[in-house]
């Protein structure tokens, strides 16, 4: 439907950007501490840190999702959204 949101992909979405950004922030920070080579060129520096930006990227959107508000299922009339206490 066009028309509602859709939870589960921004669910998905979100997890894969925390999921995603870490591991690269992990894996390749790790990688840049073991083996520094710090003989290369800027070219190669730079591409060698190309992977940290993008997951701390990754972990930026996934934040920015988390804090974007939800919209309300249109499917659910907005007296039962306001009055959740059952009166």
């Amino acid at each position: 439907m066009t028309g509602e949101p859709n939870y589960l992909r921004r669910l998905i979405l979100i997890g894969a950007g925390f999921l995603g950004g870490f591991t690269l922030i992990i894996v390749d920070g790790w990688a840049l501490i073991i083996n520094p080579d710090d003989s290369d060129s800027w070219p190669v520096w730079l591409l060698r840190r190309l992977p940290v930006l993008i997951g701390i990227f990754c972990v930026a959107g996934g934040f920015f999702l988390l804090r974007k508000p939800v919209a309300n299922d249109p499917g659910i009339p907005d007296d039962d959204i306001e009055n959740m206490d059952g009166a």
